[in-house]
């Protein structure tokens, strides 16, 4: 294996075909995360690089935002909204000053009273799927989400039909192999019909990176009174587009794909949703009064905020959003697609390779499988080279079976992410049947 396997001393021109827009992306940034300079490893008096792949699952953390987190806990810890001294009331105006940034950075549109901080993306739309089934739906309703969702954004909607005995429609892919890996619109406009009370579905897939058409199925969804509910995990850091703005009831994300901290999510919901939903936590901080007998919730996002809630995170979600919208996010959008470009023409060159993307050009995640070494032996041998890819069902049992796969290796692509990182990677795919 050459040197440039082992070390960043140099980038190779891209092949042509293969050009990459020039960016401030990728290795310039490499050292504003202090990860992979801590997981290099040295063999045989060279060093070898650490190849993170799996940004989908959790992305890593620029200096910026840990930085952040350190100053605030050595500077500014305390409980928000619970003390009259100084390192609380300098807690509680990071903390509702962060809010009024998240709100900025979701869409003009709504306002730091709609957007409420939980655990994550899962709690947030957990809390949805509780609060909706109590308030919107009866046993003849129906929900209609993808067939192909996350379980974070399947499971509840499960649990909410089941709660209310009514109906849960899937909307299917048209296919399981390229361009056809992409939402039936045919289906999902007769699946939206007047009794549908809520749509739920991911901006863009976990598995297999689609860029779900969602100016479509909320049109669809809007032209029958539906509430629209919107997965933004995969999203949030690449896709600038105004959801409110567009038609979205509530969207959930979680900052730790956001080059933010784990430990948080945000859940930001209409005026109207706000307002009607039911709290699914209960405990101090959300109530209005309490006697023995009863008690009584506080109006807007503190509501959905019982106990205390994560501080320090979100002095670290407000440091990463600043980190993000100086990078751009159409720039890592373009960066990050390029990138799997790049990754999915060199699979194809690789016998026994069978790889599942829509192949758009637009995804940032590219899942495959090697058809004579099992995905987990497969994320076994990328490991032994310092490549971390993530192999498995992704919480997405439903789109493994309808693929016909028992599990699938999963690439994706970030900010920091550059094309050694491709080459290094396909190097090793390439050369795994070498090992088993």
């Amino acid at each position: 294996m050459s040197d440039k396997y082992w070390r960043r001393i140099f980038h190779p021109a891209p092949k042509e075909g293969n050009k990459m827009k020039a960016n401030n992306l990728g290795s310039k940034i490499r050292d504003e995360f202090p990860i992979f300079k801590n997981n290099e490893k040295s063999v045989n008096g060279q060093t070898k690089p650490f190849v993170y792949l799996d940004s989908a699952v959790s992305a890593q953390k620029p200096k910026h935002v840990i930085q952040a987190m350190v100053n605030h806990l050595e500077n500014d810890y305390g409980s928000v909204h619970r003390g009259a001294y100084g390192v609380s009331i300098r807690s509680s105006q990071m903390y509702e000053d962060t809010r009024h940034k998240v709100a900025k950075f979701i869409d003009p549109k709504i306002n730091a009273n709609q957007v409420v901080f939980t655990r994550g993306t899962t709690e947030a739309l957990n809390i949805l799927a509780y609060g909706i089934s109590d308030v919107y739906l009866n046993e003849n309703s129906r929900i209609v989400i993808p067939a192909i969702e996350h379980h974070a954004n399947l499971i509840p909607w499960q649990q909410a039909a089941l709660r209310k005995d009514c109906e849960l429609a899937y909307i299917s892919m048209l296919g399981k192999k390229g361009n056809q890996l992409t939402l039936n619109l045919s289906e999902a406009e007769k699946l939206i019909t007047k009794n549908t009370k809520i749509v739920s579905l991911a901006y863009v897939g976990n598995v297999i990176g689609q860029i779900n058409p969602i100016e479509e199925i909320i049109a669809m969804a809007k032209k029958v009174g539906s509430l629209v509910i919107l997965d933004c995990a995969q999203s949030m850091s690449t896709h600038e587009e105004y959801l409110f703005s567009l038609g979205a009831d509530a969207i959930a994300f979680s900052p730790h794909k956001l080059y933010g901290p784990s430990g948080i999510g945000v859940l930001a919901m209409s005026e109207e949703l706000i307002e009607k939903l039911p709290p699914s936590t209960f405990g101090g901080g959300m109530i209005s009064d309490v006697t023995l007998e009863e008690s009584q919730w506080i109006s807007g996002p503190a509501k959905f905020e019982a106990g205390t809630p994560p501080i320090t995170e979100v002095c670290g979600l407000g440091a990463a959003i600043d980190w993000v919208e100086k990078k751009g996010r159409k720039n890592i959008h373009n960066h990050s697609s390029e990138l799997a470009k790049i990754f999915l023409d060199g699979l194809k060159n690789i016998n026994d390779i069978e790889v599942f993307s829509p192949e758009s050009g637009q995804e940032t995640i590219i899942s495959f499988r090697h058809k004579k070494i099992h995905a987990h032996d497969m994320a076994t041998i990328l490991d032994s080279e310092n490549i971390a890819m993530r192999a498995g069902h992704h919480c997405a049992w439903p789109l493994i079976r309808i693929l016909g796969v028992d599990a699938l290796i999963r690439c994706s692509f970030a900010a920091y992410s550059d094309r050694d990182d491709v080459e290094i990677a396909l190097e090793a795919i390439k050369n795994a049947s070498k090992k088993v």
